[in-house]
């Protein structure tokens, strides 16, 4: 005779995958890593991503034949990460509850597909507190990155240094991003539009883009002044960038993410989070340990991207 799933089991089951869907879903979490990363979908192990380095500038054409330049493609390579996440309850704990706890244990089930939705994000986001590789190769925030990775001789920039958080500081990075050369001489990030910090920095941080007016230096009130950057650019904040996770209170990050392709932070989806469930009672797993299991998989990663489009300053 074979066996039949329990009415009352295929209810919970078709409970925690609704409330998997809700979940994943809803909008009681909203992700922060589409506003600061490029989002690459991939289709096989790893992507590649080709650097095509431009030096040409337009010129005047007076005469002779045109000047033809040579674009340089290099790749870099981002491998993908399999990821998961599984709960398991012993059948006689459903069987024989009394008191709701299982009730509470299938909640948590279902809930717990908030840890996925928030796991891009702490991916991404480990990827700026760590200083992770970026696509040249080099930590994300170096000193001495190549403006032309392809040329030995070439102009080095630096994305990182020192600095708190104020109205002044915030102007120099901004200043120091829109000023940085390409290979070609032109300007790369003309319009840096996010801040990115920690908790404990977002007053700081919306007083800046957020406030009719700003004190520029010192604290005497005569300092103030309208504020020209109010509206200019939009405030982030993330606890994974938090001294409590692991981050810096102090660290804070300039980046133009304009351009939806070419920022200084990727996210690459090779395989979207699904859902499983293993309860039938002929099942090998349920059958030979006399356990339900309930999982998610997804595959996926972070990675550093454009260091041109991002800028860490250290308070």
């Amino acid at each position: 005779m074979s066996l039949v799933k329990h009415a009352d089991l295929q209810v919970i089951d078709r409970t925690l995958k609704a409330g998997f869907l809700d979940a994943y879903n809803g909008k009681n979490y909203e992700p922060k890593w589409p506003m600061v990363a490029a989002r690459h979908t991939s289709t096989s192990r790893e992507n590649i991503y080709p650097s095509v380095i431009d030096a040409a500038q337009v010129r005047e054409w007076t005469e002779g034949e045109r000047v033809k330049n040579g674009l340089v493609i290099e790749g870099a390579r981002v491998a993908n990460q399999k990821w998961e996440l599984t709960y398991a309850l012993k059948r006689e704990d459903i069987d024989d509850d009394a008191s709701g706890v299982v009730a509470q244990a299938l909640s948590r089930i279902r809930s717990g597909t908030s840890k996925f939705k928030r796991h891009r994000d702490k991916l991404v986001f480990n990827v700026v507190k760590d200083n992770g590789t970026c696509l040249d190769g080099l930590a994300l925030f170096h000193a001495t990155h190549k403006v032309n990775p392809r040329d030995p001789a070439s102009a080095t920039f630096g994305n990182t240094a020192s600095g708190a958080l104020t109205a002044d500081n915030f102007d120099a990075a901004r200043v120091a991003m829109m000023e940085l050369k390409g290979p070609d001489g032109d300007p790369i990030s003309e319009d840096p539009n996010v801040l990115l910090v920690a908790p404990a920095r977002e007053t700081i941080a919306r007083k800046i883009l957020e406030a009719d007016e700003v004190i520029y230096s010192g604290t005497a009130t005569d300092n103030r002044e309208f504020n020209v950057f109010k509206g200019r650019g939009t405030v982030i904040v993330s606890p994974y960038l938090s001294t409590a996770h692991g981050g810096s209170d102090g660290a804070w990050y300039l980046l133009d993410v304009m351009d939806s392709e070419d920022r200084g932070l990727i996210v690459q989806i090779r395989e979207e989070v699904e859902f499983v469930s293993r309860t039938n009672l002929s099942d090998p797993n349920v059958f030979n340990f006399d356990e339900y299991v309930w999982g998610m998989r997804a595959r996926h990663t972070a990675a550093g991207g454009n260091p041109k489009k991002i800028f860490r300053r250290t308070g």
